[in-house]
């Protein structure tokens, strides 16, 4: 009988996972470091009902930080710094350097951002950041003194996650609304609700829901873990911070004329991302400046759906990459090599991760 109860036990624990891990706590808490760059989750608004009218980036984050104490102290060891406003390139260049020296001694990183550009900011840091411990991108709708501020919850659950360390070689994700998004496939959807951010047809890495954790699936990149290849050649203290390549970003519409490329290529910009497919005119003009060795990419205005074909020699596919992550990945891709094919093989296998059998 004994025997039996041990055989069902056996099988039982092969077929039932695991419940979902909480995060560490005493002794030895994670430790778990707060960067804050500004935005809405440290904006104050003029009354507890201006949830639209309000000022951005008004406290400090560690303001933050320790409204939410008691319950931190319970979950991690929590620092906070803060980092810098993103405003341009050169701040995301300076973030993920500030992110990798603080991972040399914190066990994960939270990164506080205003939403307006929060998933550009994810997808450089997925694309930069060394080391392989988690890294979480969070913000909020709401000020941080109107009725149902957001910021406060998306904060603890993201230093929830991090302590955990369950995201380690995934990479860097957004998590907001209790939702975990891979920053690749993360978007915001909306300037107004809550749920603003969204991973359109891939769905959800998995949820947040108290100390409860629920991982569904994970970024292809995960299947690296350990090994040298899960870095990308992106390493941005390799690159000057100077000699970032400029690229931009042109959108596609019934009679767009292509004197916005011609500027783009005139002004310096070595890569261009067209979003949507190319009037006549602007077809034209992006003949012109593939002659001058300027790169151009062929990405969705839709929001969901790929480009697997450019219809035009010399211009790469995006794939289902929006152009706002595409110009993320051409910027980097350009900082490191100008050679045609290997700008073309970077895209391919960084641009469109995949699981392999």
């Amino acid at each position: 009988m004994r025997r039996s109860l041990l055989v069902v036990a056996v099988l039982l624990a092969g077929l039932v996972p695991t419940l979902p891990a909480a995060a560490k706590t005493e002794p030895g808490k994670p430790k778990v470091a707060v960067i804050g760059t500004g935005g809405t989750i440290t904006g104050v608004a003029g009354d507890r009902s201006d949830f639209e009218e309000y000022k951005g980036s008004s406290l400090p984050i560690a303001d933050i930080v320790e409204s939410l104490r008691p319950e931190l102290d319970a979950v991690a060891d929590v620092t906070s710094a803060e980092g810098p406003e993103q405003t341009a390139m050169t701040d995301y260049y300076d973030l993920s350097l500030q992110v990798d020296r603080e991972l040399r001694t914190a066990d994960a990183v939270v990164v506080t951002s205003g939403t307006k550009s929060l998933e550009e900011l994810a997808y450089f840091l997925d694309l930069t950041v060394r080391s392989p411990k988690p890294v979480i991108v969070t913000g909020s709708m709401r000020p941080s003194n109107v009725f149902s501020a957001d910021g406060p919850a998306n904060l603890y659950d993201s230093i929830v996650l991090a302590a955990s360390e369950r995201t380690r070689c995934f990479g860097t994700v957004v998590m907001l609304d209790d939702e975990i998004l891979a920053a690749r496939e993360a978007t915001k959807t909306s300037t107004l609700r809550l749920d603003t951010f969204q991973a359109r047809e891939q769905g959800v890495l998995g949820t947040v829901d108290g100390k409860r954790i629920r991982l569904l699936r994970a970024p292809a990149r995960i299947q690296d873990c350990g090994k040298n290849s899960w870095r990308t050649p992106f390493d941005v203290s390799r690159i000057k911070r100077d000699k970032l390549p400029r690229t931009e970003i042109v959108s596609s519409y019934p009679d767009a004329g292509g004197e916005a490329i011609t500027a783009f290529a005139e002004a310096g910009a070595r890569g261009i991302v067209v979003a949507g497919d190319p009037s006549p005119g602007e077809a034209s003009a992006l003949r012109g400046v593939l002659g001058e060795g300027v790169t151009v990419v062929a990405a969705a205005r839709t929001g969901s759906g790929a480009v697997y074909e450019a219809g035009a020699p010399g211009v790469l596919p995006a794939e289902d990459l929006l152009p706002q992550k595409a110009r993320i990945l051409l910027l980097l891709t350009l900082a490191t090599t100008r050679e045609p094919e290997d700008v073309a093989k970077r895209f391919a296998r960084y641009g469109v991760p995949q699981f392999t059998s």
